[in-house]
C-alpha cells in the first residue's frame, strides 16, 4: 500500500516572514510566533479570505473570515464590517506590504486579524515567506519514491496554492485556512486510503494531527526550538526535511493482508 505525507507549511517548509501591527499602540513586531502572540493576548486569530487586493481597496463584499486559532473559551462576535474601520483598513494595507517586502517573499502574502473577547480588531498579522532550501529536493524524492505529499496549513489560499504549484503537489492535495482540527480530520481520512500516513509539523497547532497519524515528525528550524513537551509526544524530532524524506523512505506501510496471513 502507498504512503502519504502531510506537511504543515509555515515554519515547516517555508521560512516565514511574520509581521504584526498593534493598532492601539501603533507598533510593529517582526519574526515573532503568531500563535504565542495570540495566546498571550487571549485573543482570536482570524484569516481574511477573498481577494486581498479587493479588501485593501475597501471592498469586503466577497471577503470571508475564518477562525484559525482561538485562545478564548468561545468565539467573540466576528463581524467583517470591522475591517472598514479606518485604522484597521490602513493597518491591513501596511501589514500586507511589509509581509511582502520586509524579507523577500516568493509566495505572496497572507493577512489575518486578531480579535479581543468583544470582537474588536486589535492587531493585524501578515505572513510572507520562501521555501527552505531543502524542501524542493526532499519533496521530489518522496514523490519519486511513490509517496503522495499533501499540504495542510492555516495559511491563506493564495500562498498555499502557489506553494503547491512550486512543489508539483496537486492543488486538490492542499488544504488552506485549516484549523488544528481540520488538519487532524485530513490525516484521519487519509488513513483510510494509505498504508501509512506521516504528519510533519513544527508547533503546538500540529500536535493533534500528529497524534492521529501513523508516524509523527516534529521539525526544528534555525535552532529556535524549545518545546520539550512536544518532543516527548512525537515519533521523530529532526532538523531538516531531508531527514523526513529518509524516514518516509524507510517506513514499511502496514498491509492488512500481513495480519490475515498470520
Amino acid at each position: 500500500m502507498r504512503k502519504a505525507v502531510v506537511l504543515d507549511k509555515s515554519g515547516t517548509i517555508i521560512d516565514p516572514c511574520r509581521v504584526v501591527y498593534n493598532i492601539k499602540e501603533g507598533k510593529w513586531f517582526y519574526h515573532i510566533s503568531t500563535l504565542n502572540y495570540v495566546v498571550e493576548k487571549g485573543g482570536v486569530l482570524v484569516n481574511l479570505r477573498g481577494k486581498i487586493q479587493d479588501i485593501i481597496a475597501g471592498d469586503i463584499t466577497k471577503a470571508r473570515l475564518k477562525v484559525s486559532c482561538c485562545a478564548l473559551k468561545s468565539y467573540p462576535p466576528i463581524e467583517k464590517s470591522r475591517l472598514l474601520d479606518q485604522a484597521v483598513l490602513e493597518g491591513i494595507r501596511g501589514t500586507y506590504e511589509k509581509a511582502l517586502t520586509h524579507c523577500p517573499s516568493e509566495l505572496g502574502a497572507c493577512v489575518a486579524v486578531v480579535l479581543d473577547q468583544e470582537g474588536e480588531v486589535t492587531d493585524i498579522v501578515g505572513l510572507g515567506g520562501k521555501l527552505y532550501p531543502d524542501v524542493k529536493e526532499s519533496v521530489r524524492n518522496m514523490q519519486e519514491s511513490g509517496t503522495d505529499v499533501y499540504l495542510a496549513t492555516g495559511n491563506c489560499k493564495e500562498m498555499t496554492v502557489k506553494c503547491a504549484d512550486l512543489l508539483n503537489i496537486p492543488r486538490r492535495a492542499a488544504i488552506f485556512d485549516a484549523s488544528p482540527e481540520e488538519k487532524r480530520e485530513l490525516v484521519r481520512r487519509l488513513r483510510g486510503f494509505y498504508g501509512s500516513v506521516v504528519m510533519v509539523g513544527n508547533d503546538i497547532n500540529d500536535l493533534i494531527a500528529m497524534r492521529e497519524a501513523d508516524v509523527s515528525v516534529l521539525i526544528r528550524r534555525k535552532g529556535e526550538f524549545q518545546k520539550a513537551n512536544l518532543c516527548s509526544e512525537v515519533d521523530y524530532f529532526v532538523d531538516s526535511l531531508t531527514e523526513v524524506a529518509r524516514i518516509v523512505l524507510e517506513i514499511r506501510p502496514v498491509d492488512q493482508s500481513d495480519f490475515i496471513s498470520k
